[in-house]
């Protein structure tokens, strides 16, 4: 908060020398007994002593009153900061995969797909100008939110998602890729990025992956491939009929590395192996500094008047006081 004609804040010095003369003289003369009792139940004036009791807490409300009055004078305002960039950053989509295989508990204490998706919000909360879109893809892909800039609704979208919202498991990786594409192709963006999540190897859509970051390459498209899971294999909880719940390991290698690295190279991008949250979140610390765009942001200031939040108060207790002293406080003539 500011104040935009400050000069009328000192006259609350005046203020406070009134006060000090008020408590130290004047209240002192005019309220200092005239008889005194040895006992107070010799003199029942209950009604008289409410009024002085009164008549001294009018005289607070004026001082309050006043106070407020020269705040208002002196005009607070309160800023709202606005940035305005006429420059385009980089346009990235997210690509995750959520494919049943991402429910491994190797990256403990949460599975692959809570990993995935904390990293990506971290990540998206960091590119402040960038646009951001998101798919998810299984069996099928489709987009999960469009390219944006409102950072707080995609961070929203990305904890949402849950394995299994495809509606059929597969890893899709091709379909994915292609569907990135389509939301990136018309960019006008300095740099078109797609990060693609995932911990399997391509066995179901309707188009090859290679294929795929080769299309993706045309449209000036990079791509950055985050290869998931532990080379121990994935951990699954399972519903063991004499034992109940247990944990199993699967240690058959799932992810195509060599073409996730192919389909990386095609682009410009590079390949990443992501083997635990920390190394997970490294990565995407790597992205995030390999792909910077300086912006350049004009910030301005939008000022909102508060002096009515002080001026209203004033008038109601100044409407008090002179309601008590032509009432129940008036001064016999």
């Amino acid at each position: 908060m500011r104040f935009a004609s400050p000069l009328y804040l000192f006259m609350f010095f005046a203020l406070l020398a009134a006060v000090f003369l008020y408590i130290n003289f004047w209240d002192k003369k005019f309220f200092n007994p005239a008889v005194i009792f040895s006992q107070a139940k010799l003199l029942r004036l209950k009604d008289s002593q409410l009024k002085e009791k009164l008549f001294k807490l009018l005289n607070i409300l004026k001082y309050i009153a006043i106070l407020l009055i020269i705040i208002a004078l002196a005009r607070p305002q309160k800023g709202n900061i606005y940035e305005q960039s006429n420059d385009q950053g980089i346009d990235i989509i997210m690509a995750l995969d959520t494919s049943t295989s991402m429910r491994s508990l190797d990256f403990r204490p949460l599975n692959r797909m809570e990993a995935a998706k904390k990293v990506t919000q971290d990540f998206i909360k960091e590119r402040k100008y960038d646009k951001i879109g998101l798919v998810v893809f299984a069996g099928l892909a489709f987009t999960q939110c469009p390219l944006t800039t409102d950072k707080d609704s995609l961070v929203e979208f990305v904890n949402n998602i849950q394995i299994g919202d495809t509606g059929m498991d597969g890893t899709a990786i091709g379909s994915a890729i292609m569907i990135s594409v389509n939301r990136l192709k018309d960019s006008e963006a300095k740099s078109k990025i797609i990060i693609l999540v995932t911990d399997g190897n391509n066995n179901t859509g309707e188009i090859d992956p290679i294929t795929a970051s080769q299309i993706a390459r045309e449209f000036n498209i990079k791509i950055y491939a985050v290869g998931v899971g532990s080379p121990e294999g994935a951990i699954y909880e399972v519903d063991d009929p004499f034992f109940g719940k247990r944990e199993v390991r699967v240690t058959q290698e799932a992810i195509n590395e060599n073409a996730l690295r192919e389909i990386a190279k095609n682009t410009g991008g590079e390949y990443f192996r992501a083997q635990d949250t920390k190394s997970f979140e490294n990565i995407m610390k790597q992205i995030d500094k390999l792909e910077k765009y300086e912006i350049k942001v004009a910030q301005f200031t939008n000022y909102n008047e508060l002096y009515k939040y002080f001026l209203i108060p004033a008038f109601i207790l100044f409407l008090l006081i002179i309601i008590l002293e032509n009432t129940y406080l008036r001064k016999n003539p």
